[in-house]
């Protein structure tokens, strides 16, 4: 089960790096480039760790699937 957290934690930290990016776009819609940097390097850091749980989530599923265990 444990699995389970990990993949719902991954799925928010890509929502939380996607809202990010939509802000940085905001900030260079509005011209405001030294604004924007430091939010597109911390939702590229957000984005990147919600794939990295997703990844490690699908992992523990099929491994659990492999060897015959339930996962509940």
């Amino acid at each position: 089960m444990n699995f389970w957290w990990r993949e719902v934690a991954g799925w928010v930290l890509v929502l939380i790096g996607l809202w990010i990016f939509l802000t940085c776009f905001q900030f260079l819609s509005a011209t405001q480039i030294f604004e924007a940097w430091p939010a597109a390097l911390v939702g590229i850091i957000v984005f990147r760790g919600g794939i990295h749980l997703l990844k490690v989530a699908v992992a523990a599923r099929v491994c659990m699937q492999a060897t015959g265990k339930k996962s509940g």
